[in-house]
């Protein structure tokens, strides 16, 4: 319930003042400490719905234009910069001994995969062993 209000409150803080820090990076044409704010701080690449054209809608660029400003400020696709942030945020869960109890599934699930699939290949892709072996060394 507590997560539940701090989301809520997140996102009415977000709603108030997101604009006009957005309005503000816009005019010095900054995009990639307004990328990081948005997609890396706020952890929007969590969310399972956030995706690629919502980012460049909140930026004021066309979806063609947002893939041109990442491969440009961080060398990497959206696709690749939600995935590896995903990954850091599984690698820590696992390595913290409060997350004992919860299954590799819900990791998954907490850092914004909507599947057991694609997290598994995710997983693999960026550390090259499975969710299940990492977990157990």
């Amino acid at each position: 319930m507590n997560k539940n209000r701090e989301k809520m409150e997140r996102n009415i803080l977000y709603s108030f003042f997101l604009p006009t820090f957005v309005a503000e990076m816009q005019k010095q044409n900054n995009h990639k400490e307004l990328i990081d704010k948005i997609l890396i701080k706020e952890k929007r690449y969590c969310d399972p719905n956030f995706s690629a054209k919502q980012l460049a809608e909140m930026l004021g660029v066309t979806p063609y234009k947002l893939s041109k400003i990442l491969q440009t400020e961080f060398g990497k696709s959206y696709a690749d910069i939600v995935h590896s942030h995903r990954i850091e945020d599984a690698v820590r869960l696992f390595q913290d001994k409060r997350f004992d109890a919860y299954t590799v599934d819900d990791i998954g699930f907490m850092v914004g995969y909507r599947n057991r699939q694609s997290f598994f290949t995710a997983f693999k892709n960026f550390t090259r062993q499975t969710p299940k072996h990492f977990r157990k060394m």
